[in-house]
């Protein structure tokens, strides 16, 4: 995901069992933790492409009918002149883009400005939503969240007010994975399998012996 747009990392949180009464030895997973921090900010030509600058989601809504929150600000346009993410689903705005719009601009508290016949007007605002504990979404894929009672209930606010970021308008949020660090990661974990291996290999071997010697 190291080119998804405003892709977030996570790690997995493992524990440790150590249950004597039932014997059982390991580790286990029981939950992962998502690091929000910010990705680098990228230009676009589109006016539709936004980014967040600071804390805060924008929010979408699915077939069903359910909100679902995104840091991907891909917009688009679609045939009946809704604004979309790349999975069709609409934004969430107070607002319509008339027809024969001609332009488009969105400045940092959310305000959609459209140019009609040679004149600009305001078409409508588009709110930012953040959450008390953005760690407790849940995950929907296609970059998606959906709010829980872990996440607790949504906050919407226009954007630079209640804690909430800024809109960038002509910008994209990249993913804020850092791809040195992924691979150093995978070369440390390939070296751990690789001992792991000669460690098995090594008491095979001497099992072998034992049992050779017992003959």
């Amino acid at each position: 995901n190291f080119n998804t747009t405003a892709y977030k990392t996570n790690r997995g949180n493992f524990q440790e069992l150590l249950d004597e009464i039932s014997q059982k030895k390991g580790v286990r997973l029981p939950s992962t933790q998502r690091h929000w921090e910010s990705g680098s900010f990228r230009e676009s030509d589109n006016p539709l492409h936004m980014a967040i600058r600071g804390e805060g989601f924008f929010s979408v809504t699915l077939e069903d009918g359910t909100k679902a929150y995104t840091r991907d600000g891909v917009f688009g346009l679609d045939k009946n002149r809704r604004i979309v993410d790349q999975n069709g689903y609409p934004l969430v705005w107070s607002g319509t883009i008339p027809e024969g719009t001609e332009a488009i601009e969105i400045n940092e508290y959310g305000e959609v400005r459209v140019l009609v016949s040679g004149n600009w007007s305001l078409a409508g605002t588009i709110q930012l939503n953040r959450f008390p504990n953005a760690n407790g979404l849940t995950p929907e894929g296609d970059n998606l969240f959906l709010a829980n009672d872990v996440s607790g209930a949504v906050i919407t606010a226009n954007p630079g007010s209640n804690q909430l970021g800024q809109i960038l308008s002509k910008m994209l949020e990249s993913s804020n994975v850092d791809l040195g660090e992924e691979m150093t990661a995978a070369m440390i974990n390939q070296r751990d399998y690789q001992l792991s291996m000669r460690t098995f290999q090594q008491s095979d071997t001497m099992l072998g012996q034992t049992l050779a010697m017992r003959k």
